[in-house]
Order: structure tokens, then C-alpha cells, then sequence
């Protein structure tokens, strides 16, 4: 990039992502971590911490808050000041940083690729070596499948999503507009779904349902989506999805979660708006937890939780029973000695 400090404030002034601009108007060449920092860079700074040493460091700018802003003396740095550091730092690397999917080495649509006869591929499509795209596939415009991705028969796919290499979307599931899809995530694979007999044989229940996915949402690598059995497992707007989860049949993610690494949700459970799920959270068929709920420390959910909070552990519990309870356990021998010693002696009282 080679920009100035000004026409970024410009840029992002209309959204309201940087709302002042002062000192120099310096050239920009690259974005840098703090610890980073060079002549010509520009670096976000949300805490006072770090702006020591990125001021000696001759930056082109800084993007910081209000309060650090006034802080800041020298008339050499373009200083841009943001509501919310972390937004700015997203959206301004986005634009200038990012990978443009677009350039693609091997041209809009690959030789090698094999695109059913009934699809209509937008212009602004990109579509990469080994691509499959089966029947009356429907693609929104500027969409981009990269190498070796399989699209089945009947799928949806908005505008401006990327599929990454490996992927896989089976048959009529629909993926909303600006989604990201993650290299080898699976969405709509067969749900779970199996009858036992008196023998204890297994008999395969068809799972005919889709997946349904909103607008904005992410898919991390190697992350299952399952079918629903009948109807639909739905991941609404704004959901982020981390590598390795898992997500199986009947399941309904709502507006704005976020699921950490290899989380595993079992059919038919129900996410509410905004619920996060730390790394390794487990949830049990038929769960219902509520908005605006966090999940940590490896949570097992057994049963539905009744009230919006911080829950941990498993079975799950409130986090600050949960901390005490965690608290008496590195204790737990001793509280066991000094509860033998206790018997004991009432033992002898009672004699």
C-alpha cells in the first residue's frame, strides 16, 4: 500500500470508523503491529502501554482513541482517532491488507473446472482448478470457489461469498451473501441418524433436511455442518463457526454466536442470539441455551440453561460456584484429611 494519512481518514470518515484527523498528513507504505513499528507504517494503539515506543519509532500514524490521542504531542505523526480501535484496525485492513481473492493465478474460471450445463456463472465469479458445480446450482455475483471445491445439485450461494480449496456444500443447502467457508469445511453432510434393531444392527434413517447459513457468517477449517433429518440446521447472520467444530442434525445457531474450536453441538439443540462458546464446549441433544450466554472452561451442557450468564465446567454450572467449587478441589486432600480427623474425633465424643 502507499496512501496517505488523509485519504484513509476519508475513506472511513463516512461510516464513522475514524472521526478526527490531525498532525502531519504522511505518507502510509504498511500496516504493523506496534512491537513492529518502522518509518512509513501506521499502527493501532487501544492502550497507553504501547505508545511509547511506537512514538520513537518515527510511524507515519496511528489509529488510537480520544483519550490516547491527546496524549500524543508529535506534530510529525498523522494521529487518527477511532470510536472503536479494534473496528477501524478490522475495516482499514480489510481495504488495504487483506488477500484480494479476486487475483486469482489461474484466471476467472479454471479449464479444469466441471460447471453443470444448467448453472449460470456470474461474471465477476471466480472459480479454481478441479471446481465441481453441479445442477441448477444458483451463484450470486462476484462469488469465488477455489480449487478442488465440490458444489452438489440444488445449492444456494449469495453474493460475495468465498469458498476456500476442499470444501464441500451438499445438495440444496444455502449459504447467505459475505459468507467465508474455510478450506475443507463440510456443510450438509448426513445427520446422525440411525435405527437399532434386537440384534443391535444399525439402519440408516435418510437425512433430507438442508443447512440454512445467513449473511456474514463464518465457517472455520474443517468444521461438519450436518443436514437437518427433516427440515433445516440453520446458522443465522453474523455467526462465527471456528475450525473443528461440530455442528449435527436439527441444529439452530442464532444471530451473532461464536464457537471456538472444536465445539461440538448434538442434534436438535438451540443456540439463542450472541451465545459464546469457548474451545472444546460439548452440548448434549434437544439443549436450549439462552441470548447473550457464555460458555467457558471446556463447558459440558446437560440440560437446558434457564438464565442468560457465564456457566463453566461439566456439567455446567455458574461461573462463580464454578470458580469456588474449582478452588476447594486444589484443596481437596486436605479437606479430606481434616474431615477424617473430624469424624474421628466426634466418634470418640460420643462414645
Amino acid at each position: 500500500m502507499d496512501i496517505l494519512s488523509s485519504e484513509i481518514y476519508q475513506d472511513f470518515k463516512p461510516q464513522g470508523f475514524l472521526v478526527a484527523h490531525s498532525g502531519a498528513d504522511n505518507q502510509v507504505t504498511g500496516i504493523v503491529p506496534a512491537e513492529a513499528a518502522g518509518a512509513g507504517d501506521l499502527v493501532f494503539v487501544e492502550h497507553e502501554k504501547y505508545l511509547g515506543g511506537v512514538l520513537e519509532s518515527e510511524v507515519a500514524a496511528v489509529v488510537t482513541t480520544q483519550e490516547i490521542a491527546q496524549t500524543i504531542q508529535a506534530e510529525h505523526i498523522a494521529v487518527l482517532v477511532a470510536p472503536n480501535v479494534r473496528m477501524a484496525m478490522a475495516y482499514i485492513r480489510q481495504k488495504y491488507t487483506d488477500r484480494d481473492v479476486y487475483d486469482s493465478e489461474w484466471g476467472r474460471i479454471h479449464a479444469t473446472a466441471v460447471i453443470h450445463e444448467s448453472v449460470q456463472v456470474p461474471e465477476d465469479a471466480v472459480i479454481g482448478p478441479g471446481v465441481v458445480i453441479g445442477a441448477r446450482v444458483q451463484l450470486g455475483s462476484a462469488v469465488v470457489i477455489m480449487a478442488n471445491s465440490v458444489i452438489e445439485f440444488d445449492v444456494i450461494i449469495g453474493a460475495r461469498t468465498v469458498i476456500y480449496p476442499s470444501c464441500v456444500v451438499s445438495y440444496d443447502c444455502h449459504i447467505g451473501e459475505d459468507c467465508i467457508l474455510k478450506a475443507g469445511c463440510v456443510i450438509g453432510s448426513d445427520g446422525q441418524g440411525f435405527a437399532q434393531d434386537e440384534h443391535f444392527h444399525h439402519h440408516r434413517i435418510p437425512q433430507t433436511g438442508r443447512v440454512l447459513i445467513g449473511n456474514k457468517v463464518v465457517i472455520g477449517s474443517v468444521t461438519t455442518i450436518d443436514r437437518a433429518t427433516y427440515t433445516q440446521t440453520r446458522v443465522d447472520d453474523g455467526a462465527i463457526v471456528d475450525a473443528q467444530c461440530h455442528l449435527a442434525h436439527n441444529v439452530i445457531i442464532e444471530e451473532d454466536c461464536i464457537l471456538v474450536a472444536q465445539t461440538g453441538i448434538a442434534g436438535s439443540s438451540h443456540f439463542g442470539k450472541r451465545v459464546i462458546a469457548s474451545g472444546q464446549t460439548g452440548v448434549l441433544d434437544h439443549v436450549y441455551v439462552p441470548d447473550d450466554t457464555m460458555l467457558l472452561h471446556r463447558a459440558g451442557v446437560h440440560s437446558s440453561i434457564k438464565e442468560s450468564g457465564i456457566y463453566a465446567y461439566g456439567p455446567a454450572q455458574p461461573f462463580k460456584k464454578y470458580v469456588k467449587n474449582i478452588a476447594v478441589f486444589q484443596r481437596l486432600s486436605e479437606v479430606w484429611t481434616r474431615l477424617k480427623k473430624l469424624e474421628k474425633q466426634v466418634a470418640e465424643l460420643t462414645k
